[in-house]
């Protein structure tokens, strides 16, 4: 009777076993898959041996048709280069040992010279020799090396080392599976995504910029955004990035040029290449709630040459006349985004420079700005005149300079005619301003003009607005002009990050091709601001403080790119972006990018 009760038992055991282990259903794990790859794995079996159309295979595994045709495609590219997507083939046998002898050699001499295997790696880092701790120890143990006996402080500081490590030559980055750090070159990575996204990379090569035998338009143009992007301000403080791997990874090299190889690169570039690529990118951050309103300003960007060759612009924030190179700036009031730069323009013709973009934006868009805004000093009557009387008869708004005589005129407006208008905003101070809203006559300017003059704003002297836009309310006209004073300091700031203010050079093509640079850069931190609850109206200052100025470490595998960065407070906050919380392709790298968090070290 007890062995029957045995067998029994027994066989109760193995039919158990049989359907489940350690308490989970086996039958379930076959028919309910749950993990991604064995989802996709059932879905294709579905459909290529169990006759499912696309649709239901789809519906089944919970994937949509979009998705579920993407997967097909990949599955037939991965069969095609005779690879195997689900079930790679594991290598057996020992790791074959590193051979290369001139390498080995190197590591011998290091050793010799009492270096550990932390300085062995540092130097050859430095030489984009890539090889792991357990590689070096394995070498040294192989060539008959002891571990180096505990030292003291003062031993450590004895050992030789190089007087300086050259940095790499920047060559084009080919595919291998590596790991390395970053201290600086984590910023540009967290764009790739959007770079992706936003066709930034058609936008260069559609521009024609000039390209060399080793580096393409691409790596050069991505080598100096990467500068901008972390706030380098000299291209002379190379040491400072030319070592760094991640930096070298986003324009698709291994590290990237030093500074004479960028420096003359710039020179070589045209402002019709530079106009290309603008208008391209007007196209690219034209933003969901633009109204085709502009902001526009001269800005005098100063030379502190001993022999400056430029002219003396009026700068604002200095209250005098400097040697400058004198620029125009357009922001899109609305969005944020600047719009257009142009570090070409003569002083003489300044005044033309507001009708120059007209062309521009018509060139890019065909169609015309709808409103311009600037300052009395911006451009003439005359050129007012140009577009009120233009085919799509632009509107303005800009200051009517201000005379004595006129300001005399003020007091004999009878005081029936003034009102009291709130004009609500952020950061003002004064909301209730005494308005008069009339019409007046300009000289060179056919026909009248709208006049708006306001007093008990703030400012000693009463402000006279003038614009051809006779049907706006007038709270409005007066809130799009406010806005515009807010604009200049953002764009103030914005400058004093990407160090506009101290170019390297007095050649104006350079500094022009510099600030077409920083609208684009610009733009993708405006891109990203706008996308962080509680951030949209940070400066770039702040964002890259807060969110961008960290590091992390790098592991290329299997045709990804994955990037860890070290917890930082507001990291949290970054990695709810989409693009940051899914698998991107980067198309010119050949490979998918994936960002996760790393530790606090």
């Amino acid at each position: 009777m007890d062995f029957f009760n045995l067998f029994n038992n027994f066989m109760f055991a193995f039919n158990s076993d049989h359907y489940s282990i350690h308490g989970m259903d086996i039958i379930s794990y076959f028919i309910n898959p749950t993990s991604p790859a064995q989802k996709q794995y059932e879905a294709l079996k579905a459909f290529y041996v169990d006759g499912y159309s696309a649709i239901e295979a789809a519906q089944k595994f919970n994937f949509s048709p979009s998705y579920f045709k993407k997967l097909r495609y990949e599955f037939s590219q991965t069969l095609k280069s005779d690879q195997n997507p689900f079930f790679p083939i594991k290598k057996t046998g020992p790791k074959s040992r590193f051979t290369d002898k001139t390498i080995i050699e190197e590591i011998v001499a290091l050793r010799k010279k009492n270096h550990s295997i932390l300085d062995i790696k540092t130097i050859l880092d430095a030489k984009t020799t890539i090889l792991s701790l357990d590689t070096i120890d394995n070498i040294l143990k192989g060539e008959g090396f002891a571990p180096l006996p505990k030292r003291t402080r003062v031993e450590r500081l004895s050992v030789e080392i190089p007087k300086k490590i050259e940095a790499p030559q920047s060559v084009l980055w080919k595919y291998r599976e590596e790991e390395f750090t970053t201290d600086k070159g984590i910023a540009p990575l967290l764009f790739l995504p959007l770079i992706e996204k936003l066709g930034i990379i058609e936008a260069i090569k559609k521009a024609d910029f000039p390209k060399t035998s080793v580096l393409s338009d691409v790596s050069s143009i991505l080598s100096l955004l990467a500068l901008k992007l972390i706030g380098n301000e000299r291209l002379s403080h190379d040491t400072t990035w030319n070592f760094d791997r991640a930096l070298g990874l986003f324009a698709k090299l291994n590290v990237l040029p030093k500074n004479s190889t960028l420096s003359s690169y710039s020179y070589r570039v045209s402002r019709r290449s530079n106009r290309n690529f603008l208008i391209s990118l007007s196209n690219i951050f034209k933003g969901e709630c633009e109204e085709g309103e502009f902001n526009l300003d001269f800005k005098a960007i100063p030379h502190w040459g001993d022999a400056s060759i430029l002219d003396k612009n009026w700068s604002g924030s200095r209250n005098k006349a400097i040697k400058s190179i004198l620029s125009l700036i357009v922001q899109d009031p609305t969005t944020g985004f600047l719009s257009y730069t142009d570090a070409t323009v003569k002083k003489p013709y300044q005044q033309d420079a507001g009708l120059d973009f007209v062309d521009f934006w018509k060139e890019g868009r065909a169609e015309s700005p709808k409103m311009l805004i600037f300052d009395s000093k911006f451009t003439t009557y005359e050129n007012l005149n140009k577009l009120n009387k233009s085919k799509e008869k632009i509107k303005f708004i800009t200051l009517r300079r201000r005379g004595k005589n006129l300001v005399d005129k003020v007091n004999e407006v009878p005081e029936h005619e003034w009102q009291m208008v709130r004009v609500e905003g952020e950061k003002r101070k004064i909301n209730k301003i005494r308005v008069h809203d009339g019409y007046c006559k300009l000289r060179k300017y056919e026909g009248e003009i709208r006049q708006v003059i306001l007093t008990e704003h703030g400012r000693k002297q009463p402000t006279f607005l003038i614009t051809n836009d006779f049907n706006m309310e007038l709270k409005e006209v007066i809130r799009k002009y406010a806005r515009r004073w807010l604009v200049e300091q953002e764009i103030a700031e914005q400058i004093a990050f990407f160090h506009l203010n101290q170019p390297s050079s007095s050649l104006i093509i350079k500094v022009d091709f510099d600030l077409t640079l920083s609208l684009l850069a610009h733009n993708l931190y405006r891109v990203l601001t706008n996308q962080i609850p509680g951030f949209e109206r940070c400066t770039v200052q702040t964002i890259c403080r807060n969110f961008l100025e960290n590091g992390g470490s790098v592991k290329i595998k299997n045709n990804e790119v994955i990037v860890y960065l070290k917890k930082k407070s507001h990291l949290p906050s970054l990695m709810q972006l989409q693009w940051l919380n899914e698998k991107t392709k980067i198309s010119w790298l050949g490979i998918d990018i994936i960002f996760k968090f790393g530790t606090t070290s």
